[in-house]
């Protein structure tokens, strides 16, 4: 049986919620996540038996089988990245957290690919004007 993450199950309740029928839910998580979408009945099981508890539940799980692998990552690519990057811009009197900002949206971007990371923050500026 196939194992769904949270985030497909999400999007299958949340277009569900929007009045969308289901042919059209598998339509969607096949060209956003890119994998077969699960069958009409699964999804109709998420929706019977899951609920913002259930979904936090869940949620929780796959950030501590993440926390690990992305906390020692983190630490190995502050020490091989970050830190030449805020030496070398100290060592030619730049702004030293320009230069580490610069870097972290590098390391966002590397991870999430360029037309993924525009949009992310494409999405961000709309809101902080929306917001103004």
């Amino acid at each position: 049986m196939a194992r769904f993450r949270t985030q497909v199950k999400l999007f299958a309740l949340d277009s569900r919620a929007e009045g969308k029928r289901w042919k059209t839910i598998k339509e969607g998580i096949k060209e956003r996540f890119n994998i077969e979408p699960p069958t009409t009945r699964a999804m109709q099981k998420w929706e019977k038996n899951l609920d913002r508890s259930a979904l936090n539940q869940e949620l929780m799980k796959e950030m501590e089988k993440a926390t690990p692998t992305i906390g020692a990552e983190a630490r190995q690519r502050l020490a091989e990245g970050l830190l030449p990057v805020l030496w070398q811009a100290r060592d030619v009197g730049e702004d030293t957290e320009l230069a580490g900002w610069k870097w972290f949206f590098s390391l966002v971007e590397s991870q999430l690919g360029s037309s993924r990371f525009e949009y992310m923050i494409r999405e961000y500026m709309g809101e902080r004007e929306r917001a103004k």
